[in-house]
C-alpha cells in the first residue's frame, strides 16, 4: 500500500497475525494478482478523466442531485 499508518511493530505484528489467521479461516481472500483493467476504451477514459478534472462533472452531479434528498447524500 503506498498510504500506509505509522504503527508501532507491536501493532504491526499483531494485525499481521490477524490477517494470517482470517486467511486461514478463509475469511480474507489474497489479492488479486494483476490489477484490475478497464474495459473502456482508451478514448473513453480520457474523456472521463477530462470531464472530471475540468470541474464539468461534479457540476452535472450537483445538478442532477439538486433537491432530491436520497441523490444528495450518495
Amino acid at each position: 500500500m503506498a498510504n500506509r499508518l505509522s504503527m508501532s511493530p507491536e501493532l504491526s505484528q499483531a494485525v499481521e497475525r490477524a490477517r494470517v489467521g482470517a486467511r486461514e479461516a478463509g475469511q480474507l481472500l489474497d489479492p488479486p494478482a494483476e490489477r484490475p483493467r478497464s474495459s473502456y476504451p482508451a478514448e473513453v477514459r480520457t474523456a472521463l478523466a477530462d470531464w472530471r478534472a475540468s470541474g464539468e462533472f461534479d457540476r452535472d452531479v450537483a445538478a442532477v442531485s439538486a433537491g432530491d434528498p436520497d441523490l444528495e447524500t450518495q
